[in-house]
């Protein structure tokens, strides 16, 4: 008498066997937030993106792009700057430098407001050009 042999399943009976269980994670697909469709908001200005960059390559591509902005006639743009949660101290170095530069420039620059949190809060501000 020897054992008996079970029969393997073919590939069409997809069934776990009875103590082979398949866990609620089985079959979930991992999902990161950057993978996700954002909505684009309708309101939402152009961006200048100035994060991860030096202070003299953020304020020389900001001049460059608010230039380029005025000249198409757009009226307000999002500079974004980041919060410098990677600068040392976890200061931010580019908020204040960029702030500065567009009250230097009132000829070009007519104000600007921190950004609502939607838009990135501290990390970003609203330019309203001339």
């Amino acid at each position: 008498m020897g054992r008996k042999k079970r029969r393997q399943p073919s590939a069409a009976e997809n069934q776990p066997r009875r103590g082979k269980r398949r866990s609620i994670r089985y079959e979930a697909q991992e999902e990161w937030p950057e993978q996700r469709e954002r909505r684009p908001d309708p309101d939402e200005p152009p961006k200048v993106l100035l994060r991860k960059l030096t202070v003299a390559e953020a304020l020389a591509r900001l001049d460059f792009q608010l230039r380029a902005y005025a000249a198409k006639g757009q009226q307000r743009v999002l500079v974004v700057h980041g919060r410098g949660n990677a600068s040392p101290g976890g200061i931010s170095i580019l908020g204040p430098e960029v702030r500065n530069w567009c009250d230097g420039h009132p000829q070009l620059v007519v104000s600007w407001q921190e950004a609502p949190p939607r838009w990135g809060g501290p990390g970003a501000i609203v330019v309203n050009l001339r």
